[in-house]
Order: C-alpha cells, then sequence, then structure tokens
C-alpha cells in the first residue's frame, strides 16, 4: 500500500486566514497599528520611562508602522507572530495593560494583499534585534521560508513592518490615511500618519456642541440594576442634553471607560483603551450617540466590529442611562423643549415627572401643568382635546379652559397628568358615526371587501374587527370603534380610499388582494396597533420565544466555537488535524459571506409590480398623518418567490418611502430570525468605513434586532445615522431590508461587479 505525504495548499489557507477577514489594505493597516499600539501599552505596563509614539508611511505600492513599544524575542517571533492561532497577548499581564488584539492571525494577515512582508524589531526584556523577512510566493507549511537574521542590539526597543503590496495591487493613500487616522484620533501617544499628527484628539471633536447653559455634576449616580458612575449632564435652552460618564462600575466592579454621549446623534463610535472598534448603534429614547471607550468591549476578529455581549452591554448602559437622566431632567423647565423626554414619560407611564411641560390656557398664556394642578383645588378646570371654534368660544376669564395639544407624545402627557394628578371636567367633541349603511344595501365590492378587510386583521394581526359602511362627523374617512368588542372599523362609502378599493375590484380583481394588505398596512394598522397582542409586554415575550432559537453564526467571535482563533488553536494544540483545520476555516469565513452582482439584481417592479403604485395611491387617498417613524408592518407577498437579492427603484420611477434599493437579507439569517420582520417594527441604520448596522426595533418596545454586514469597500466616507421609515418587503422565499439613500450607492453593483458582504444577526435587548 503506497502512502503520499499530506499536501498544504498555502495560498488557499492564505485566502481564509487574509483576503477573506482583513479584505482591504485599510483592514492590514488598521491591524498593524493595532498590533504597535498594544505593544506600547505592554512597555508601559512594565514601567518603562519613554515617550511612546507610532509613525506610520503609507504609499500606493507600501504600508509601513513603526512603534517603540515592547518589541518582539525570536521567541516571540517564531511560537506567535510567524504562527498563526497563537498570540502572546492572551495573558492577565496583557488584560491589565488594555491590550486590543488577542486573536492570534499574526502575520498572516497581511498576506491578503502583501507580497512581502518585512519585520525588524527589538525586544525591550532582552534587548535582541532581528530582521525577518517572508515573500507570499514562497510561503510554505513544509519547507523553511521565513528569513531570520539576529541584528546588533541598538538600544531602542520597538518594531517596525513594512508590507510591500502584491503585482497590480495599489492603495488609495489618501483614503488609508482617512480611514486609519478614524482609529487612532483619540490615543494618547504621538501617532503620525504621512508625517503630520492624527492622535491626542478630543472626544468633543467628535461631538457636535450644543448651546449649553446649564449643566449639573453627580457624583456616584445610582442607574439602578448594580450600574454606576460618575456624572456630568448638561444642556441647552432649548432641551438638547449631553452625558458624560466616567469611573463606570457594575454589580460593584470597576469598568475601566467613558461614555460622550449627545441627544440626536443615533450612531455611536466604539473604543477600547482609545484605540477605535467600530460604528454602532443601540436603541435610545433620545437617540443618544456619540464616544464609548470601554476596555470590556470586544472587537471581532478580521473587522472592526463588537461582538454580540458587546452590544449588549452597551445597550444596557444606554437604557439605563435614558431611565436616569429623564428622572433628573424632569425637574428642569428645559424638559418642556424637548420631545424625547416626553416620549419616554410617555413609555413609562411616569405622568408623574410632567409637571414642568406648558400647556395652553384660552384665554390667556400657557402654564405648567404643576400650576395647573395647585389651581384646580379650588375649582375644577375645563379640559378640551379639540379645534371646534365655537367650543373654545366658552372660554372666560371667569371659567378658563385647559386645551391639549394636537400631536403626541406631548397630548398623552398632558392628558394623563390632568387626568390623574388635577380636577378637572372635560369637554369633548368625538368623532361619531353619523349613519350607517344597512348590510342588504352593500354592493358586491363593498361586501368583498369589509371580508377581506376583517381577514386580513384577524390573519395578519390576530384582531377581530367588525368591518362596516357609514357616514362619520369631521368629514372623516375611516373611524375604529373600541366601545363593542369586536372592535368596529366603518369606512365612509363614498370616500377616496374605499373608491380606489372598489375600483380596483371592479378593473383589477387580480391586484385586489395585494392593495387591500397595503391599505391595512398603511391606513389601518396605527389607528389599532395597541391592539395587536405582540404590543404588549405579554405577547412580545410570548413572541420572543417563539424565535429564540440557538444563535447561528455570522461573525468569527471569541465565543464563536467555530472561529478562527478556535480553529486554529486547536489545531497548534494537536485536537484537529491541518486538513481538518483548512476545511473548517474555509467553512467559517465561507457562510458568513453574502455575494451582490448584476445577475442577482432586479428592478422591483419587475419582482413585486403593484407595490409602488400601491404605496403612492394609497397614501394619497389616505391623507396619512401618522409619523413616518412609528412601528409599521411590512410589505408581504408571500404568494411571491424571487432569486433576486437586490431590488432597485429606477430614477424614472418614485421612490418607494423614500427608498430605491432594497437588500435581502441571508437565507440562514431569515431562516432563524425572519419571523421577527412579519411583527411591526420600527428602522433605524446607521454606518461608518466599511460597516452598516440596521437596527429594527419590534413595535412592543421591547427588544430588537440586529442586521450587521461588513463590506469590502468603504459605505461611506464618514460616520452617519437615524432613524428612517420602516419599509421591509416580505416574499415567499426573501426578506428585503431597505438601504438609505446615503449608503445605497455601496450596495448596488456595477456592471460586471461582485460585491462581497459579511453579515451577522441577533436579538437587540432593549430594556
Amino acid at each position: 500500500m503506497e502512502k503520499i505525504p499530506f499536501q498544504v495548499d498555502i495560498s488557499r489557507v492564505i485566502e481564509v486566514l487574509a483576503t477573506q477577514i482583513y479584505q482591504t489594505p485599510l483592514a492590514l493597516l488598521r491591524e498593524n497599528t493595532q498590533n504597535s499600539y498594544d505593544a506600547l501599552l505592554l512597555r508601559k505596563q512594565l514601567g518603562h520611562s519613554f515617550e511612546p509614539q507610532i509613525e506610520i508611511t503609507i504609499s500606493s505600492a507600501e504600508i509601513k508602522v513603526s512603534d517603540n513599544g515592547i518589541g518582539m524575542t525570536g521567541i516571540d517571533l517564531k511560537s506567535h507572530y510567524w504562527r498563526a492561532g497563537s498570540s502572546s497577548k492572551n495573558t492577565p499581564e496583557a488584560r491589565a495593560a488594555g491590550v486590543v488584539g488577542t486573536f492570534g492571525i499574526g502575520a498572516m494577515a497581511n498576506f491578503g494583499i502583501a507580497e512581502e512582508l518585512e519585520v525588524i524589531t527589538e525586544s525591550a526584556t532582552t534587548g535582541e534585534r532581528t530582521r525577518c523577512k517572508a515573500r507570499r510566493s514562497t510561503l510554505s507549511a513544509t519547507d523553511d521560508c521565513i528569513e531570520f537574521e539576529p541584528l546588533a542590539t541598538t538600544g531602542s526597543a520597538g518594531t517596525i513592518v513594512r508590507a510591500v503590496t502584491q503585482s497590480g495591487m495599489t492603495i488609495n493613500v489618501s483614503q488609508a490615511v482617512a480611514y486609519i487616522s478614524e482609529f487612532v484620533m483619540f490615543l494618547p501617544m504621538v501617532v503620525r500618519v504621512n508625517g503630520i499628527i492624527a492622535s491626542r484628539k478630543s472626544y468633543s471633536s467628535i461631538i457636535p456642541a450644543i448651546a449649553q447653559t446649564w449643566s449639573e455634576s453627580i457624583v456616584g449616580a445610582d442607574l439602578g440594576g448594580g450600574f454606576q458612575c460618575e456624572m456630568v449632564l448638561a444642556g441647552s435652552g432649548s432641551g438638547e442634553l449631553l452625558v458624560q460618564c466616567s469611573n463606570l462600575s457594575m454589580g460593584g466592579q470597576p469598568l475601566s471607560g467613558v461614555l460622550h454621549l449627545r441627544q440626536g446623534m443615533s450612531n455611536l463610535r466604539t473604543f477600547r483603551s482609545g484605540f477605535g472598534l467600530a460604528t454602532t448603534a443601540v436603541h435610545s429614547v433620545y437617540q443618544f450617540g456619540g464616544v464609548a471607550d470601554i476596555l470590556v468591549l470586544q472587537p471581532t476578529a478580521g473587522r472592526e466590529a463588537l461582538t454580540t455581549a458587546s452590544t449588549q452591554l452597551l445597550q444596557q448602559w444606554v437604557s439605563k442611562i435614558d431611565d436616569f437622566v429623564s428622572i433628573r431632567f424632569s425637574s428642569r423647565p428645559e424638559a418642556d423643549q424637548n420631545t424625547q423626554f416626553m416620549t419616554w414619560a410617555a413609555q413609562r407611564g411616569r405622568y408623574d415627572l410632567c409637571g414642568l411641560l406648558k400647556i395652553s390656557i384660552q384665554p390667556g398664556s400657557s402654564r405648567t401643568l404643576l400650576e395647573v394642578k395647585a389651581q384646580s383645588e379650588t375649582k375644577p378646570w375645563l379640559v378640551y382635546g379639540g379645534a371646534d371654534q365655537s367650543t373654545l368660544s366658552l372660554a372666560s376669564e371667569d371659567r378658563p379652559m385647559v386645551v391639549l395639544s394636537r400631536s403626541n407624545p406631548r397630548r398623552q402627557c398632558e392628558h394623563n397628568y390632568l387626568r390623574s394628578f388635577c380636577k378637572i371636567e372635560e369637554m369633548t367633541d368625538d368623532p361619531k358615526v353619523l349613519s350607517i349603511k344597512k348590510e342588504k344595501d352593500w354592493s358586491l365590492p363593498e361586501q368583498a371587501l369589509s371580508f377581506r378587510l376583517s381577514g386580513v386583521l384577524s390573519s395578519d394581526y390576530f384582531v377581530v374587527a367588525k368591518i362596516g359602511f357609514g357616514k362619520m362627523s369631521h368629514e372623516l374617512p375611516i373611524l375604529v370603534t373600541r366601545r363593542n368588542d369586536p372592535i368596529e372599523i366603518i369606512l365612509d362609502p363614498e370616500g377616496q380610499s374605499v373608491q380606489l378599493l372598489i375600483s380596483v375590484y371592479d378593473s383589477q380583481y387580480a391586484a385586489f388582494d395585494s392593495m387591500v394588505k397595503d391599505f391595512v398596512r398603511s391606513v389601518v394598522f396605527q389607528k389599532i396597533a395597541d391592539l395587536v397582542p405582540s404590543s404588549t409586554r405579554q405577547g412580545a415575550e410570548a413572541f420572543l420565544k417563539s424565535i429564540q432559537r440557538s444563535r447561528e453564526v455570522f461573525e468569527y467571535e471569541l465565543s464563536d466555537s467555530d472561529s478562527l482563533q478556535s480553529i486554529w488553536a486547536d489545531y497548534t494544540s494537536g485536537e484537529i488535524s491541518m486538513p481538518e483545520a483548512v476545511q473548517k476555516s474555509i467553512d467559517a469565513a465561507a457562510k458568513s459571506v453574502q455575494v451582490i452582482d448584476s445577475t442577482v439584481s432586479a428592478h422591483v417592479r419587475d419582482v413585486v409590480p403593484d407595490v409602488v403604485d400601491n404605496a403612492a395611491t394609497i397614501n394619497v387617498a389616505a391623507d396619512i398623518n401618522a409619523t413616518e417613524f412609528a412601528a409599521a408592518p411590512p410589505i408581504m407577498r408571500l404568494e411571491k418567490p424571487t432569486d433576486r437579492k437586490l431590488l432597485t427603484i429606477p430614477a424614472s420611477e418614485p421612490p418607494l418611502q423614500g427608498y430605491r434599493c432594497f437588500l435581502a437579507i441571508s437565507d440562514r439569517i431569515r431562516e432563524d430570525r425572519g419571523d421577527f420582520f412579519l411583527q411591526p417594527h420600527k428602522t433605524s441604520v446607521v454606518w461608518g468605513g466599511q460597516r452598516a448596522l440596521f437596527i429594527f426595533e419590534h413595535h412592543s418596545g421591547e427588544f430588537g434586532l440586529y442586521y450587521d454586514i461588513q463590506s469590502q469597500e468603504i459605505i461611506a466616507s464618514g460616520s452617519g445615522g437615524k432613524a428612517f421609515p420602516t419599509c421591509t418587503i416580505i416574499l415567499k422565499n426573501r426578506i428585503f431590508v431597505p438601504v438609505p439613500a446615503e449608503i445605497e450607492a455601496a450596495f448596488v453593483p456595477a456592471a460586471g461587479e461582485r460585491k462581497k458582504l459579511q453579515v451577522k444577526c441577533d436579538i437587540l435587548y432593549i430594556d
């Protein structure tokens, strides 16, 4: 029997370790700079007296990163740097120093784009100075291929890494300089990039200033649940808020780091020991964003992203800060200017904190709710929530009237405060049903419409409703009456929306069903949203349990059983063979990658022809006033399959709720988490560098889902993000999420172009 040696295709191993993880020259630059920073931290941990610095030189064909850190010994080079799967930074000393990287991919990461790699290093502990050099074309798993040359000691510890790109690969110098500057901007030591200092900036440099008029320092702020910090809370006369947290602790244990947050920023730049990790987002009523620099934040291997545990930790902190800040802020008059404070009070039912909100008085000027409360002790106030001038004219100096705001959440806060804490007499001119059309007089289209509407509400929203036709006061086209069980929904048979649906029934019956579904989604849902069972805490918990399966792995994390670190650690310890390690690495890389090209792209109209037209027609007919950022159901066409992964709308057609690009989530995530999207949800998107993060908040406000996308190319030159209207499209075998116009160019491939996207998805616990 003949035996042959096992052969390792070293180029394929490098492709898995480098090309599919460190996909661009920018990632290589980040990783080598991170290693230099870690080396400086390790040398400082030894107590050495020196001025730490990093020098980065970038040209079109070469990247050089130099530092005066701890350096490496010959053993370090052989056992760790040139050995995939081993890291010298997985030690208590390294963790105490605050190092950023512990993945152990080592020199292999460079060969994703480098043909030649040279390392010159001198150890600060032994004084050894060594020069190493390797070429991609001659790398081998069996032959000696890395040059080692001892050099004379110079007395200057540190490391120089020089990577020369492969033939045909060039580096965009200006893009690379901007990219690495984002990661080193807050480092306390000098970091020069092409001769210019890019570090030593303050957090305020990326947080827009507010016209600050007040601030307070809170020592030992107890946020609840074992979360504590030192806090500086500041605000402007217009109600905007700034929060700075330091000396963090959880469960009595110190947590090294700071949080600098500003209302309305949405996106959160994260750092570990000052080194950039990712742009991310968490749910916040105030849309707090800014900077989170916390030592325990963990990056994922090979990309500037956070682990699931780190994202959840940030969510916990921001949720606690939302609550604490709201309670403190309620005692300030500026709370009257802050809609997000009112939203928080309404969501939490804390109407007792709304006393400083001002409410309109007729005749006269506004007064605080506290003043109204005090004055109601002697005589009840008349309270009116309408706009009828004849009713308003009843107010007089002898009997003034409190007039509720016309918009929420202020109206909700005013009304509940008055009912709970004041003596009032409510005046109403609620809409009324003036006449009902008898069922025997319904036309065939009206019968079909009533039957189909009740069916959609029952099957899609689990709401039982009786549908009727009649005339309403206030010229309303639709009125929901909740006094009866089941609820009654009355439609004006002469109204534009009903006439539209009837005309579709008569002339385009095949489109009738989808038009009714879109009518319920766009018009009816906002009037009955609170009646949908999963909108309650109990219903949300039941739904969450139904989708809480074992988490699929879509990212290389420390906690993942098939991460590259654990795979190569298993190999180096002898637990698995080289072919097993190679195959596991290939599988791990492949399963997180989506490929988008022109063959899997199509126009929305070619796949779901009626969606764009229905949206435009129904929205005009219904005169929709609901906020576009409220939780909304998806657009569902469950009978329609497609093999496309990207849907677009050309400039010659109207956009769909402002979007012209829709990206399919991966099949594995659809199978594992797809049921989430069937529920009404809110949509937020943040982006930065090569990453876009989609946050979908369940309409109950209890939990959410995040969908994390990493591109090979830069998605946007700067970071950004905000809340967007929900416009998820669900087909038989695909779920498409909308891509904001600001970043759609990064997802639409040109002719012949293939875009690779790495993806990750998991539940995000909001409270």
